[in-house]
């Protein structure tokens, strides 16, 4: 997913920039500091995405989202801005959402999520030369397999290509980390047992107990 950043401050766009880079659906195809460049930008790279900070010198957010909806309707925006989000409600009409100063990466990704539902929450794997897509909901444990992830499902296991940080930064909410290379499913942990000092979780329709660290145990608990 292609998306484009207008911000006037280089620091908010670095910001911006690495929080997205933690999700593997999105690449950055460019950045603009006014509105006349967003807007050329826009016309060259044909983002599916932009982010648009509404107080800008000359053309304002506000100004090039009108421009964009006439020339690229199917284009998603979100305004990025400092202003109170009570303040935000009248620009519904123009944008899919917003996020206010400074960013809370929880309410990055429930606006991501929102956006794009089902294509935030699937993930693709390889079958031989086949590709099949496994719902995140579904995923009971990954564990970390050096820069992949083995990941397992109610219906089998495959490896998937991003790294398990990156996994956990795209869905907080549906994993709970366990240990330093192991997630699961948050809704199917059914309890959280020790053995001979040894933490561990089970879980609903994966028979094998999952060890937790001594550390995740403690932040474990407080969770559930």
């Amino acid at each position: 997913m292609n998306y484009l950043i207008l911000d006037d401050e280089p620091i908010a766009r670095r910001r911006l920039r690495r929080l997205m880079s933690e999700f593997d659906h999105f690449n950055c195809v460019a950045e603009a500091a006014d509105g006349t460049q967003a807007i050329a930008l826009c016309e060259r790279t044909a983002p599916e995405l932009v982010f648009l900070d509404i107080a800008m010198p000359g053309i304002d957010g506000l100004e090039v989202a009108g421009v964009l909806r006439q020339q690229m309707p199917e284009c998603k925006i979100v305004f990025v801005t400092a202003f109170a989000e009570h303040a935000l409600q009248a620009f519904d009409l123009l944008a899919e959402g917003y996020l206010v100063k400074p960013i809370d990466k929880e309410r990055l990704v429930a606006l991501l999520e929102h956006i794009y539902g089902e294509q935030m929450q699937r993930l693709q794997y390889q079958v031989g030369h086949d590709t099949r897509w496994v719902a995140v909901s579904d995923i009971l444990v990954a564990r970390s397999d050096e820069r992949y992830t083995h990941i397992y499902f109610k219906d089998g296991e495959a490896l998937i290509d991003i790294p398990l940080k990156k996994l956990m930064a795209t869905y907080p909410r549906h994993f709970v980390q366990v240990h330093r290379n192991t997630l699961v499913k948050k809704q199917a942990v059914l309890s959280l047992e020790s053995v001979e000092g040894t933490h561990r979780v089970r879980l609903d329709g994966f028979a094998e107990p999952i060890t937790v660290s001594r550390r995740a145990a403690a932040n474990f608990k407080s969770l559930f």
